[in-house]
């Protein structure tokens, strides 16, 4: 393993870009995301080593050792990919996908008088929070003005739009009107789209591609749901700690999962019945609950929302009641290691209140990363199959590509 000219760490041991790049025999891997050793430790005379221009090798006279030359740019400029710019967390930095290029966040500080003191900022405060952005909607022409989503023309002038004041994806999911479109250039917040459900006309759904009139109901449905049948689903996420780390152009991965969440709810054919209703026979509708597993060794490792908010920990097919349980969980993020163990439990008990009338049941688990405690789930396990559900495996990766944080 490479030891740096200082006698500092082996090189794997550097778990950010700044710390590895400073040491002379080690490079970042933006593939893996990773600090290695560099190939130049390889060459172990003067001349194959100044020839191998690649991998920017330099003879170090001094220690008889060939090293990798020091970065001349940026740690942001550096990256030539978007998972390995997205991938920095000091310094922040932001992949262009018009430029494809990788550049330094502007307006990080978390001090009001260093953000007003720069040109290019603004400080946000309402809603009880505050935060530093990138001044917006200050656009001379109408073209450049509209092209930015969070932007409109009026009365000759650029201003914000009702979803794009909120700065944030957090701020943004709190809006029931909006949703953060993470892939927009530049991410923005914009007005949630009209759902199927919300169209009363045969003509109007047809005209929408993603919708479709289910003539049994007299009703427009999404058309990825028009051959559901009558389902009680659990949806068991993951609220570990490493979900709060950025995941591709999501500044925080748990609220994004949140975000994504709430518009899932609002897209689904859901029965209508709160908790706690005796749900009809074949309705060819959902009824959905949550579960959040996280947790310590010795301490809680699964959560529902308490009884008296949303659902209560318990199926619903009210579309307020499944709103208000993600909206406590986006509260009562639990942050901590990665148990599931209690959250199986807690699924099987839900599922075990589910009629036996034909329907379907269903549980959607949803994870970042490897489980803690995958030795010790198999009683969870028998006790899940034995409510008969169909079980399904969502992983969310922080990058485009797989890397050894997946």
């Amino acid at each position: 393993l490479a030891l740096p000219p200082n006698g500092g760490a082996p090189c794997h041991q550097y778990e950010v870009y700044g710390a590895c790049v400073a040491d002379a025999g080690c490079v970042w891997d933006e593939s893996a995301l990773r600090c290695a050793d560099t190939p130049c430790l390889l060459h172990c005379g003067q001349m194959d080593c100044d020839a191998d221009e690649d991998n920017k090798c330099a003879w170090n006279g001094a220690e008889n050792t060939c090293y990798t030359t020091p970065p001349t740019g940026g740690a942001c400029e550096e990256q030539k990919t978007e998972t390995g710019c997205l991938a920095l967390e000091d310094p922040e930095c932001e992949w262009s996908r018009d430029d494809e290029v990788c550049t330094e966040k502007l307006c990080t500080t978390t001090s009001k008088d260093e953000c007003t003191a720069d040109s290019q900022c603004e400080w946000f405060e309402e809603e009880g929070a505050a935060v530093c952005t990138p001044k917006r909607c200050t656009a001379p022409t109408e073209g450049e003005c509209v092209a930015d989503k969070r932007c409109e023309w009026e009365g000759g002038v650029c201003k914000v739009t009702e979803c794009g004041r909120w700065p944030t994806e957090q701020l943004c999911s709190r809006d029931g009107n909006c949703y953060y479109d993470a892939l927009s250039e530049p991410a923005a917040c914009v007005p949630k789209r009209e759902s199927c459900g919300d169209v009363v006309d045969k003509c109007a759904c047809h005209e929408k591609e993603e919708c479709f009139w289910l003539g049994s109901k007299a009703k427009c449905v999404e058309s990825q749901y028009g051959a559901c049948p009558t389902l009680d689903l659990v949806v068991l996420f993951d609220g570990s700690g490493s979900m709060v780390k950025k995941f591709g152009h999501h500044e925080h991965g748990f609220y994004a999962l949140m975000a994504t969440l709430r518009e899932w709810v609002g897209t689904l054919p859901l029965s209508g019945e709160k908790a706690g209703v005796e749900p009809a026979v074949d309705s060819e509708k959902i009824r959905v609950a949550f579960v959040q597993y996280s947790g310590t060794y010795d301490g809680k490792k699964a959560q529902v929302t308490p009884m008296g908010i949303g659902a209560g920990g318990r199926l619903s097919g009210d579309k307020d009641e499944l709103l208000a349980d993600l909206d406590w969980h986006t509260a009562n993020h639990m942050a901590k290691q990665t148990y599931i163990q209690e959250g199986l439990g807690m699924s099987s008990d839900i599922l075990a209140t589910s009629p036996a009338d034909g329907r379907r049941r269903a549980v959607y688990i949803i994870s970042d990363g490897k489980l803690d405690d995958a030795n010790r789930i198999g009683a969870e396990l028998d006790d899940l199959h034995a409510t008969k559900p169909e079980v399904f495996g969502i992983v969310v990766r922080r990058f485009a590509q797989h890397t050894e944080e997946d």
